[in-house]
């Protein structure tokens, strides 16, 4: 999935030297978020996973007021039943060790509004079955990776 504004988006920052990722101003964020919000199918990830990605990560209880995915084509339905959210990327990249933990709890308190490029999209496994599906893109309200 490329959305034609998050690509001329991420061609301007590229042009201007940014390689993977680059902090952006609150207008810019509030932008690309509002362009990803209207995508056709938006899972919102429900309180009670948002509470246990803030226990996991040992954030402030509510410090994560919302966080949405955007499964990839053929992914918003993990064949078990579950439907794949933040939860399971999180809990993936924390196991894995994908990134530094502390670098994942400084993009989901909000230090500031980065936007990840993303060329492709993000692999995690199902909570449930540990079958692999895909997202394009993820948000919440400082952090976005599209």
């Amino acid at each position: 999935m490329t959305i034609p504004e998050i690509q001329e988006l991420k061609d301007y920052h590229r042009r201007a030297g940014a390689r993977s990722a680059v902090t952006v101003d609150d207008e810019e964020m509030r932008r690309l978020t509002e362009v990803l919000a209207r995508q056709r199918f938006v899972v919102e990830t429900p309180p009670a996973e948002l509470r246990y990605i803030e226990g996991l990560l040992r954030l402030p209880l509510s410090s994560i007021e919302a966080f949405f995915v955007i499964p990839a084509s053929g992914h918003t339905q993990c064949a078990c039943g579950r439907t794949p959210t933040a939860l399971d990327l999180v809990v993936h990249a924390v196991e894995r060790q994908v990134h530094d933990e502390q670098l994942l709890r400084d993009a989901l308190a909000g230090e500031h509004n980065l936007f990840e490029f993303a060329d492709e999209g993000r692999a995690a496994p199902c909570l449930n079955c540990g079958r692999e599906f895909v997202s394009d893109s993820y948000w919440t309200h400082d952090y976005l990776y599209a």
